[in-house]
């Protein structure tokens, strides 16, 4: 009698115990899954340089950590009661101190925090185009105010803007009604023979670019960081006193008021617990941070070049990969 199919039976029944006995073990000591990395959650406004910000940060976040994002806009006041209650989790831009009193509720809470500044320098004041101060011989431009430095020296180089609107006045041209303008404050408190215009950003800009290309005086107000400043070369005319904001009452028609321009410190804000459910996210916003003339080189390629805003983030990120890696801590 032969023994082989006996042979085969048993060699079979072992081998599928082994199988399964395998299956059973490796089920048991599998290595449990990969916890899924949390959504971050964006915060956008709407100006140029809060947005660029957020797109870098969003590329960065998502395409070098890993994570899912999410961008929503929202109105600031929101912004800070959404992140406080843990439903946002970053927006890279806040000004102080205009938005300070709005914010400050939240940050004693401590659900949310500043995370440093994202660049410096920012502030708003006063310009000329540097041909007015320094001439510009390759452009046949002989200085036309020397010696101005200072507000007070337009008392003697008022006339140098000065049009029909107002006659005997130079002009100061600035923002639209209804901003928040300490310059009538400031013309009245050091006896300044100009006046204030108000106009739209488009028409301030339009202006100033025209008078450059004519190579004419002008007196501006402007904010910066801006892309202006990437296409007409602008000197910032000095104040003679440090800012009080504390003299300004704007409900009341404006008084004078002897005081520098403001200066302004411009913030990231970040949700507390990031630091628990995503600190490499967390330590990339803290590090973050850009120049003022970087930020109004890319801001002239957006709005003025007219550029798609993922694709300048996305080169500016190639060229800047090793300061990217700083940030992350590499």
């Amino acid at each position: 009698m032969s023994h082989t199919p006996l042979l085969k039976f048993w060699a079979l029944l072992i081998l599928s115990s082994a199988l399964v006995f395998g299956l059973l073990l490796g089920t048991g000591c599998a290595a449990p899954a990969a916890t899924e990395k949390p959504t971050i959650r964006l915060v956008e406004f709407d100006w140029t340089s809060q947005v660029f910000l957020t797109e870098l940060l969003d590329q960065i976040i998502s395409e070098q950590l890993g994570y899912p994002t999410e961008r929503t806009r929202l109105s600031q006041p929101v912004t800070w009661a959404a992140m406080d209650n843990g439903d946002v989790d970053i927006t890279p831009e806040i000004w102080f101190p205009g938005r300070q009193a709005e914010i400050q509720p939240f940050l004693d809470k401590g659900n949310i925090e500043l995370a440093g500044e994202v660049f410096t320098g920012a502030g708003t004041g006063w310009v000329v185009p540097r041909y007015v101060v320094e001439g510009d011989p390759a452009r046949g431009i002989e200085p036309m105010a020397p010696d101005l430095k200072t507000i007070v020296d337009l008392k003697n180089y008022w006339k140098l803007f000065e049009n029909h609107e107002k006659p005997g006045l130079g002009e100061v041209v600035g923002g639209e009604i209804g901003w928040v303008d300490i310059d009538p404050f400031i013309i009245l408190g050091y006896d300044l023979p100009l006046w204030y215009s108000h106009q739209s950003e488009a028409v301030m800009l339009a202006r100033l670019i025209a008078a450059d290309k004519k190579r004419e005086p002008i007196l501006m107000m402007i904010w910066w960081p801006h892309w202006i400043f990437s296409q007409v070369d602008l000197i910032k005319i000095e104040g003679v006193d440090p800012y009080h904001p504390e003299l300004f009452d704007f409900d009341k028609e404006p008084y004078p008021v002897k005081s520098g321009f403001q200066v302004s410190k411009v913030y990231k804000v970040v949700r507390v617990g990031l630091k628990e459910t995503a600190p490499d996210v967390y330590r990339l916003v803290h590090n973050m941070s850009v120049t003022e003339e970087e930020i109004s080189e890319l801001m002239l390629r957006v709005d003025v070049n007219k550029e798609a805003m993922p694709d300048v983030a996305r080169d500016w990120i190639g060229k800047n990969q090793n300061r990217i890696d700083q940030w992350l801590g590499k």
